[in-house]
């Protein structure tokens, strides 16, 4: 987008009305751009010798469009109505040039365009279209050398508040006119548009019709010193505010490197082989309190410079910002899985021990291996020893073990500690297939929202594969492990239950083929 446009415009009567032309610039923004027509009954020009100047604020794609504009006094071509005018305005993007170059390039055009367009004595529009102007020697060498001379836009406190301001002075003589446009900069965000007059008459029509609100010069500072005011005020508040979340990431940082050490200090009481967890856990802790001390340390600088600078939008953005930023890289740190118990029991498909949540009254409790008489047994008699190995290799199907690691659901930020006693039975056949039938896909999704229960899930997968009901409708409590296991990040554990927060990763619906014999 760039940086400086000029626009064009006129009242032009039958059967075109206001139109406005881009006649410097980006065209583009002839479609984004509001118009520049006066609300006729709100504020007019009554006679030839009347000017009216503006300056409008307005937000397009993120930028800030400031337009600073000229209206004079012209007739249409076919009509005798009040209320008609020539005008011009120079369109900045988020950065502006100093008032006086603003001043003097914007009377230089405007003069230039209604020389070029409006009859002398009768003051009569000779076109009947913007698109129409005629633009000869309307922009002088110098107008280029704007865009080399300016200034980014002060931040401002936006706020889209639809309202109009109209301010009095006695003369509108290019100093006063610096001075306004300088001055008004500062309630500018409080304002749509800011109008300046020097007519009584002008100002009389507006107070009558009041639609939009007429003050003086001395208005006008009453203005600026009201926003500063409420502006300390708000500056205040954000120091409390900023404070308040210091504190609070504060507690809470400590609460999770409290955690973290403990989950820590647990793991490496577990075996060796786990040493790579531990590691990871190590650095996490570190990374973890730099984070928050390197957060810490910035927050109270930014309190301090609010306090000495009170540049409120700036630090209210950086604050934001480096929030923003902390999270980011505190969700980058991996979650410390906790080391699961050695199990003893026969060797199975090691799948994720995440914590899960589920309600099947049908299913019975999973009876914990007495690990102690395992070993006991293990270590004095061979024979049995003997015999487990022949059951194993003669008569199990021998398993791969394949050691998945799945992220632990997290309730409220807090990690959890996981429950070996949660890891599933195999389901007898295993799943070796995942539902394909896209119809059937879709008519499940149909049905789920973000409050559905993992239950409820099951019994819409039963109810929409019979090849999957008649398989497992009597493992239901395992059935439903499993597919918790294999749709993590589908599922999330909200108080007792655990429901599907987002139903398209429900991508693995376990399944059983049938082999084909040979």
């Amino acid at each position: 987008m760039k940086n400086i446009n000029v626009f064009g415009y006129a009242t032009f009567g039958t059967p075109n009305g206001f139109t406005q032309s881009c006649i410097h610039g980006n065209q583009s923004l002839e479609k984004v751009l509001k118009k520049f027509d006066l609300k006729s009954d709100a504020i007019q020009l009554l006679s030839p010798n009347d000017r009216i100047y503006s300056i409008r604020k307005e937000n397009i794609q993120n930028n800030i469009i400031l337009s600073y504009s000229v209206y004079t006094f012209a007739k249409e071509k076919n009509s005798n109505r009040s209320g008609t005018f020539i005008g011009t305005s120079l369109v900045f993007t988020n950065e502006i040039p100093p008032e006086n170059l603003i001043l003097s390039s914007l009377h230089d055009i405007h003069i230039n365009l209604k020389n070029n367009n409006v009859s002398g004595d009768n003051f009569v529009l000779n076109i009947n279209h913007s698109k129409d102007f005629n633009l000869q020697d309307i922009f002088s060498k110098d107008f280029e050398k704007l865009k080399h001379q300016t200034n980014k836009i002060p931040f401002l406190d936006w706020e889209n508040s639809g309202q109009s301001l109209v301010i009095k002075t006695d003369k509108l003589d290019a100093n006063s006119i610096q001075n306004l446009f300088k001055k008004s900069l500062q309630i500018l965000p409080k304002y749509d548009t800011i109008y300046f007059i020097d007519s009584k008459e002008i100002a009389e029509f507006v107070s009558q019709k009041k639609l939009f609100r007429l003050t003086d010069k001395n208005g006008l500072d009453r203005e600026i010193e009201k926003l500063q005011d409420e502006r300390v005020q708000k500056i205040a508040d954000t120091i409390v505010s900023f404070k308040n979340k210091k504190q609070k990431h504060e507690e809470e940082g400590k609460r999770e490197c409290e955690i973290l050490k403990k989950k820590n200090e647990q793991n490496q009481q577990k075996h060796s082989e786990n040493s790579k967890i531990i590691e990871e856990a190590d650095r996490n802790l570190t990374v973890l309190n730099n984070l928050y001390q390197v957060f810490l340390k910035k927050s109270d600088e930014l309190i301090s410079k609010l306090s000495s600078e009170k540049e409120l939008g700036n630090v209210n953005h950086s604050y934001n910002q480096l929030e923003k930023e902390f999270i980011q890289e505190k969700n980058k740190l991996n979650s410390t899985r906790e080391i699961s118990s050695f199990s003893m029991n026969r060797a199975v498909s090691s799948r994720p021990a995440s914590r899960f949540i589920y309600n099947d009254e049908e299913e019975p409790e999973e009876k914990k291996p007495d690990i102690l008489k395992i070993i006991s047994v293990v270590l004095n008699s061979l024979l049995i020893v003997g015999a487990i190995i022949f059951y194993t290799m003669f008569y199990e199907k021998p398993k791969e073990q394949v050691i998945i690691e799945t992220p632990e659901i997290q309730d409220n930020g807090t990690p959890e500690a996981v429950n070996p006693d949660t890891i599933s039975n195999e389901l007898d056949p295993f799943p070796n297939a995942i539902a394909v039938n896209q119809e059937n896909i879709a008519e499940m999704l149909k049905k789920f929202d973000s409050t559905s229960k993992i239950n409820y899930v099951v019994e819409v997968i039963f109810e929409k594969n019979k090849s999957i009901k008649d398989v497992y409708q009597l493992q239901k409590g395992n059935y439903t492990k499993i597919l918790f296991e294999r749709n993590i990040n589908a599922f999330k554990i909200n108080n007792s239950d655990t429901v599907l927060v987002n139903k398209y990763l429900l991508d693995k619906i376990p399944s059983y083929k049938k082999q084909e014999s040979n």
